[in-house]
């Protein structure tokens, strides 16, 4: 628990601006998110720490003690060990520039076998986005840990509220409406992991910057991440152009995908990006076969059949994934 004259010292430090601002040791930002989650911050030093960070960047040590915090309060899930690993997937983003598959690819990969958790604000004063598209696909929230995890064993997708895995982090990433903007939650939430050395995280960030500080945080530990970039906050790959796929584990990285150059034509136009009802319709078009999947969503779909061990190096995934597509074109 922080004092009161550290939490001004880590104020003073994060606040003044241009040169004269510090980046907290990673052991000073752990205490800190620490505080945060366990509700030990004054709301006014709360905004202004939020605010500060925001406008700072963190740094990789203030990510990396962020998450550690975090993991530390998320309950660890029982999952299935005769499964490959779990994709984690964070979805916190408002509508974007380009419509989010991310149902697509979670549905795809539970239906070849893979466990799929999905994270992200559900209820009231949650964005519009992903949960909507679920829901519209016959899909609904687990209301408790043991519900997801039943829903893992089962071979579904298990779609987690935020509030069932840390109430904290959900009311933290919600101050967004009220401050105008994301925050280090937003961040942290990204890493969040609830099955430590047996999940697959799948990051996706639009900001270069961020991005190369995660890069950072990712090759100091030994869990497994793909890290990609993504047209917008929170969403993932671009259908019209596939982003460079990085696969992180132990302290190594490895590129899985080269980024594409180009924008390749598309034989049916995407819907718009906030049309939650169209997109739903083009995900279920998608799935019965009645309607191509984009080809970066196939290339994402193959890094993460090889990432979650469920195919044995990419011929093998990229292979499963075209003969996923072809049994449900029939």
């Amino acid at each position: 628990m922080l004092s009161q004259q550290k939490l001004t010292d880590m104020l003073s430090a994060l606040g003044r601006g241009g040169k004269e601002t510090r980046d907290l040791a990673e052991s000073e930002a752990y205490s800190l998110f620490a505080d945060m989650l366990d509700g030990r911050i004054p709301a006014l030093e709360l905004g202004a720490l939020l605010a500060s960070l925001r406008w700072k960047h963190e740094s990789a040590d203030e990510l990396a003690g962020f998450a550690r915090a975090l993991n530390e309060r998320i309950p660890t899930l029982e999952l299935p060990p005769h499964l490959p690993r779990t994709v984690v997937i964070p979805s916190y983003a408002c509508a974007g520039r380009a419509p989010n598959l991310m149902p697509l690819l979670a549905m795809m990969l539970a239906r070849m076998g893979v466990p799929v958790m999905v994270h992200g604000l559900y209820g009231r004063g949650a964005p519009a986005g992903n949960m909507e598209v679920f829901e519209r696909l016959g899909l609904t929230a687990c209301s408790t840990l043991s519900e997801a995890a039943n829903s893992l064993h089962a071979g579904r997708c298990a779609l987690v509220p935020t509030e069932v895995l840390n109430p904290a982090l959900d009311s933290l990433v919600r101050l967004r409406d009220r401050m105008g903007h994301r925050n280090t939650a937003h961040v942290a939430a990204k890493l969040l992991d609830p099955a430590p050395l047996h999940s697959l995280r799948l990051i996706c960030l639009a900001d270069a910057h961020l991005m190369s500080r995660l890069h950072e945080v990712l090759l100091r530990g030994p869990e497994r991440a793909l890290l990609m970039r993504a047209p917008d906050e929170d969403s993932f790959t671009d259908p019209l152009r596939r982003p460079r796929i990085d696969l992180f584990e132990r302290m190594s990285v490895r590129t899985l995908f080269a980024a594409e150059s180009g924008t390749p034509p598309q034989s049916h136009p995407l819907p718009p990006a906030d049309d939650i009802d169209a997109t739903s319709r083009c995900i279920s078009e998608m799935l019965e076969g009645h309607r191509a999947i984009p080809h970066p969503v196939q290339n994402q779909l193959a890094a993460c059949l090889y990432g979650s061990g469920a195919a044995r190096d990419m011929t093998h995934a990229k292979a499963a994934v075209s003969l996923g597509l072809a049994h449900t074109a029939h």
